[in-house]
């Protein structure tokens, strides 16, 4: 009896330990147990002393932070740092984190006007590093073109001769009536600057916008010369100054560049509207997290502006 009872135990011994070798023999435990050796290296390799990482006196600069340095001090001075000059750029950078972690603990931060105005422009600068997109094609800059073209219309242009006559001199129907004259007469161009009378007025304009008529010579005057043809004499057209005579040399009218002219200015305008529209749309996301009360009331016509 006490053989048999010997013989079930050593069998019983035997079966289990083929099992055993059977288990460990599984590629799945295998991959299973190089798993957690390595998740387990590499959260020891990773993990930074509790203590550091709750200490308010450490201050890291990594990799990433020199790295940073080294390509904004190449984009200001158009070269690679020595290591002089990074040595200097990771000391201010040092300084700077020592003191402004020493402004927050003093609460120096709290209620101050320039600190909030600088965060909000960091987020904006945040903003616009977000909107990072693909190259526009040209089927995307022209169509842009093409939706915007009163943007990138000439103005009309003036060439124009004028003779002045002095209200102060000869009153108002005088200098009226001599403007008059000289139209009348459609006088040699060669004579203008014999007529008329003396000012510190320009004795014409060339290539000019209406803008830059209308400084010169008042609103009225230049709504007036605008839309002349050209070949002959007009007027009189009273300015702020008196009474006028205009000869028109030449007219330009609206035009639009051909897209292949301006295309450098067109993908720099598209990508501007582009980062402001990522502004917008990431501002109402943000925006929409938050209530706002004005004066006790709800207020949200900021997301319209």
């Amino acid at each position: 009896m006490l053989f048999k009872l010997r013989f079930s135990k050593k069998k019983l011994l035997k079966t289990n330990n083929q099992k055993s070798k059977r288990f460990w023999r599984e590629p799945l435990i295998h991959f299973f147990i190089l798993g957690l050796s390595v998740f387990g290296l590499h959260a020891a390799l990773d993990r930074k002393p509790e203590a550091a990482v709750n200490d308010p006196y450490l201050v890291e600069v990594s990799s990433a932070d020199i790295e940073w340095l080294r390509t904004i001090f190449n984009k200001r001075m158009g070269h690679e740092p020595t290591v002089q000059d990074l040595r200097g750029q990771v000391n201010h950078l040092i300084r700077e984190q020592i003191l402004s972690s020493e402004a927050v603990a003093m609460g120096l931060d709290v209620g101050d006007i320039v600190v909030r105005r600088r965060l909000a422009q960091k987020m904006e600068f945040m903003f616009k590093d977000l909107s990072a997109m693909t190259e526009p094609t040209e089927d995307d800059l022209r169509k842009y073109f093409f939706e915007n073209r009163r943007k990138y219309e000439t103005s009309p242009r003036v060439t124009f001769t004028q003779v002045y006559f002095s209200i102060d001199s000869r009153g108002v129907e005088g200098a009226k009536q001599a403007a008059q004259a000289l139209i009348k007469e459609d006088s040699d161009l060669h004579r203008v600057p014999t007529l008329g009378d003396a000012s510190i007025l320009s004795p014409g304009c060339t290539q000019c916008s209406v803008s830059e008529i209308r400084n010169r010579f008042g609103t009225d005057f230049a709504a007036a010369v605008k839309n002349l043809e050209p070949g002959s004499w007009n007027g009189p057209f009273k300015s702020a100054y008196g009474f006028h005579a205009v000869y028109i040399h030449e007219r330009q009218d609206t035009k639009l560049p051909k897209f292949r002219d301006i295309i450098d200015r067109v993908k720099n305008d598209w990508m501007s509207a582009k980062q402001e529209e990522n502004t917008r749309r990431v501002y109402g996301e943000i925006r929409s997290r938050y209530r706002v009360l004005l004066e006790g009331l709800p207020y949200d016509f900021d997301l319209k502006g």
